[in-house]
């Protein structure tokens, strides 16, 4: 049987790029439901991730914060460092400042707007929505309420201000989660104002569908795009690969970065989902230099790591 380091020696330049590579969205476990079954324990992925020489890995969760678990996780597989982070969905009260404060002290990199729970994808994803009723039973008696960070007029809400705030004083980033576009060509704008990093996370999935133009504004603002390879896959949006390569040769690679959205028993383990990420700009004809800045320098100025080895 192969060894994983054996394995990553074989990949041979995707392998290599892999060296040095942060993956800044790829989800723990569990999600929603002990049911909902991984392809491998947390643990086991990252010792991959940490075997083929990635620098960093941020968890996230749809339901709960993620600071704790990686914290303790990250203590397993030095040198890889593993950090964590919050989404704002109901399961941790929306929008809450306190929850992002906690996050923050517990050492999270990123504040996720909401996701499942944000007005824009409960209007979009009502199969994944019905697929969650099978399994939290409150669903089925209680109407959720999507959550929209503007108000009529279109300014953000005075807990989102004071989220930006908390975001400052802990250095974390601002990701769009699954708001919709228009709201976060706002939160971006206010962002840049305040000094703050913003990542627009998977414009091209399905819930998000922020057009190039959009993305286009938000790098113009000195925020980041994130593209994710689970969009393009089998079980998810089929997206078809060129369109992020257009994408990116639009916006610039200075403004983007790669992850892998990683969930599901379906899919390969994260760090086997960046690495064929990785293969497949290759095959495309993107440049490794252009792939290293997306896969490695940017992710590393987002997290505040550009001192480190």
């Amino acid at each position: 049987m192969i060894t994983a380091e054996e394995y990553w020696a074989t990949q041979q330049t995707e392998g290599q790029l892999l060296d040095g590579a942060i993956d800044l969205h790829a989800h723990s476990y569990p999600e929603f439901t002990l049911d909902y079954r991984p392809r491998m324990s947390v643990l086991s992925w990252l010792q991959l991730a940490a075997e083929a020489k990635m620098a960093a890995v941020v968890l996230k969760s749809h339901i709960s914060p993620t600071t704790d678990l990686a914290h303790n996780l990250g203590e397993l597989v030095k040198p890889l460092k593993v950090y964590g982070g919050v989404a704002l969905n109901w399961t941790v009260g929306g929008l809450n400042p306190l929850a992002c404060d906690v996050a923050g002290e517990s050492g999270g990199k990123i504040v996720w707007m909401p996701t499942w729970s944000s007005a824009n994808d409960l209007s979009k994803a009502k199969l994944f929505l019905a697929r969650m009723k099978k399994f939290l039973k409150v669903l089925d008696t209680t109407e959720i309420q999507g959550i929209r960070i503007l108000d009529d007029r279109s300014r953000l809400l005075p807990e989102v201000e004071e989220i930006l705030e908390i975001c400052s004083w802990h250095d974390m980033i601002v990701g769009s989660g699954h708001l919709s576009i228009e709201e976060s060509l706002v939160l971006a704008k206010r962002a840049s104002e305040k000094g703050l990093k913003f990542l627009l996370n998977h414009p091209l999935n399905g819930s998000v569908g922020a057009p190039i133009e959009a993305q286009k504004q938000i790098a113009q603002m000195g925020g980041y795009v994130e593209h994710c390879f689970i969009t393009t896959m089998p079980m998810h949006n089929r997206l078809d690969p060129r369109r992020i390569v257009e994408a990116i040769e639009a916006v610039g690679p200075e403004q983007c970065v790669i992850s892998t959205d990683s969930i599901q028993a379906w899919n390969p383990p994260e760090p086997e989902v960046m690495r064929m990420f990785i293969g497949t700009l290759l095959e495309m004809g993107m440049d490794e230099a252009v792939i290293r800045r997306m896969a490695c320098d940017n992710p590393r100025q987002l997290l505040g790591l550009e001192g480190d080895a």
